[in-house]
């Protein structure tokens, strides 16, 4: 059983890794790294895209502790304002909401917006290691979820969970991504797909 550090706060991502290692039966265990290791593996995070910044990430905390780590980072572009909050979505987030996006775009013919991912991993025997996948599609009309995992949709316990999932309809679905069930999720979804490469990099390496 191979036990991987991922150096992240949020226990969303370290839920939906789980699901993915235990939908494949991977034999590995993930450590969330500031459960063991508190404030010591929160990386400061540098970078002008999600590859650099979840490099960056990995190599910051790998070289503290001295073990094997990952790190992921996301973004979220959106054409009509101009790639806008690209990097920095996650606060723009906690900042402002969802449907302050819907309310700035309100009436836009263009509504074309990309969800990307970037997930690194990094040993101290000098194994360096980055997954990218990009999600095409469009902005929604309004917000629409379904009771899935807080990966995947928001919650009463979780506003911010899924991201931007709820208005975000990938190109080729009818449905946003917080409204398609996490199993159908895998073969397509910006962190899926990334999760699910990596590991089986790792198990192979």
């Amino acid at each position: 059983m191979k036990e991987i550090v991922f150096a992240t706060s949020n226990n969303a991502k370290i839920n939906q890794i789980n699901f993915i290692i235990n939908q494949f039966n991977f034999p590995v265990k993930i450590i969330p790294g500031k459960d063991f290791f508190g404030d010591k593996i929160s990386p400061i995070e540098k970078g002008s895209n999600v590859m650099e910044i979840a490099l960056n990430s990995a190599i910051d905390v790998s070289n503290r502790i001295g073990l094997p780590v990952i790190a992921e980072d996301t973004d979220f572009q959106v054409k009509a304002l101009n790639g806008k909050p690209g990097i920095k979505a996650g606060d723009y987030l906690k900042k402002h909401g969802r449907r302050c996006i819907l309310k700035q775009i309100e009436g836009a013919k263009e509504r074309d917006a990309i969800i990307s991912s970037a997930v690194a991993y990094v040993n101290p025997d000098g194994t360096v290691k980055v997954f990218s996948h990009i999600v095409e599609g469009i902005i929604s009309n309004e917000e629409s979820f379904c009771n899935y995992p807080d990966w995947i949709s928001p919650s009463n316990e979780n506003i911010f969970g899924g991201g931007y999932n709820a208005i975000f309809i990938s190109k080729g679905k009818k449905k946003t991504l917080a409204e398609i069930d996490p199993v159908s999720a895998i073969s397509f979804s910006y962190r899926e797909v990334n999760f699910v490469n990596l590991i089986d990099y790792i198990l192979n390496s």
